[in-house]
C-alpha cells in the first residue's frame, strides 16, 4: 500500500503509474487494475492530472475525424479507377 498512497514533491506523474494510465484513458483497465489505478489517482494529483490531460487528448483525436472524400473519389475508387490522373 506504501506506493498506492504516497506523496511526492515532483509534478510529473509516477513512474510506475504511466503504463497503467494509459490503459485506463484508452478504457482497456478491468477489475482489479482498473480499481487500483483511480484509488491512486485520488491520492496522487500529478498522476490525476496526467490521466486527466490523456482523456483530453484522445477526445480531442476521436472528434477529430478526417472529412470524407467527395462522392466522386468514392466512385472511381470502387469502380478501381484509381490511378493518378497526369497532371500538366
Amino acid at each position: 500500500m506504501k506506493r498506492l498512497f504516497h506523496k511526492h514533491d515532483h509534478d510529473q506523474p509516477c513512474t510506475f503509474m504511466v503504463n497503467m494510465l494509459h490503459g485506463q484513458a484508452e478504457g482497456r483497465l478491468k477489475g482489479f487494475k482498473r480499481l487500483y489505478a483511480m484509488a491512486h489517482v485520488l491520492r496522487c494529483g500529478p498522476c490525476r492530472r496526467f490521466l486527466e490531460s490523456l482523456e483530453a487528448m484522445l477526445k480531442r483525436v476521436k472528434e477529430t475525424r478526417p472529412a470524407d472524400p467527395p462522392p466522386e473519389v468514392i466512385e472511381k475508387l470502387l469502380e478501381g479507377d484509381w490511378k493518378e490522373e497526369s497532371r500538366p
